[in-house]
């Protein structure tokens, strides 16, 4: 799938930044099954292209994302069989993308800039940096429709906000508020519609500026801690060190700091 053939998102490359906006703002920018597919298809692109040092998610107008497109649901009089095979092919596609956000090495940040429900809150969740507008609003939705709770949120939600308040926010679909996203830790910084992109994108450029392959290993670590024992944790982390000091960024920032730890001593022992 090329690019320019994208329908449902837009996918574009600056400062290092490979951005992937939801572009049905009509329909709150609830995804398609196309649009699921071309949003795992720029996950590919960007984690082939070594030029992008982060991933960011946002959404064009004044949604983030609303989850699936209640639109493509087949026809409930025609039976269960074909409800059950169009739910079973949309969670594989949405699955591997909640799948890719997790695995890929590169930091994934979601600029949350409006509603992000069901998927659009699983997105969130698993992304390892969120931010928000003031307005922004967090809802699971699954159980208001009928649905089993998705999205990866047995995976991601507990491990966010805690078991009591995973069970409230599912169990009587309460909406967030932008600042009670950012008390449960759903999110890292809520800025006034105003400030918003302009935050967002920095922060963007400051992850993709990172050392990826470092950033790459921690995200790695983390996720795989919450089901290691102390011991595989450590060992995989001693495992990390050994690769990190023969990669060049090692040498390299190891003596700037020298440097600068010698240049600061000096002037230290300069001052009167």
């Amino acid at each position: 799938m090329e690019n320019s053939d994208y329908s449902s998102i837009i996918y574009v490359v600056e400062d290092g930044v490979a951005k992937i906006i939801f572009n049905l703002p009509q329909y709150g920018n609830a995804l398609d099954l196309r649009g699921v597919q071309e949003t795992l298809d720029a996950l590919f692109h960007a984690e082939a292209d070594d030029a992008v040092g982060a991933v960011l998610f946002t959404g064009a107008g004044n949604s983030f994302c609303a989850g699936f497109n209640l639109k493509e649901i087949p026809d409930v009089s025609n039976g269960q069989t074909g409800i059950s095979s169009h739910f079973r092919e949309l969670a594989m596609w949405w699955h591997q993308v909640f799948h890719m956000i997790v695995r890929i090495k590169k930091p994934v940040f979601s600029a949350v800039n409006g509603a992000a429900a069901g998927s659009g809150l699983g997105i969130t969740l698993c992304s390892d940096m969120a931010v928000c507008t003031d307005d922004a609003r967090f809802l699971c939705a699954w159980h208001s429709i009928g649905l089993a709770n998705d999205a990866s949120t047995s995976y991601s939600l507990v491990k966010i906000v805690g078991f009591r308040r995973a069970m409230e926010l599912m169990y009587t679909n309460r909406t967030l508020s932008a600042e009670e996203a950012l008390d449960w830790q759903i999110v890292n910084r809520v800025y006034s519609k105003a400030d918003f992109k302009e935050n967002a994108a920095q922060i963007a450029r400051d992850l993709a500026a990172g050392p990826t392959h470092l950033q790459g290993m921690a995200k790695e670590s983390f996720h795989m801690g919450w089901r290691r024992s102390i011991e595989e944790a450590t060992e995989f982390e001693i495992q990390n060190v050994g690769e990190s000091v023969m990669h060049p960024y090692f040498k390299e920032a190891l003596e700037k700091f020298l440097d600068k730890k010698t240049r600061t001593n000096n002037e230290v022992v300069s001052l009167p």
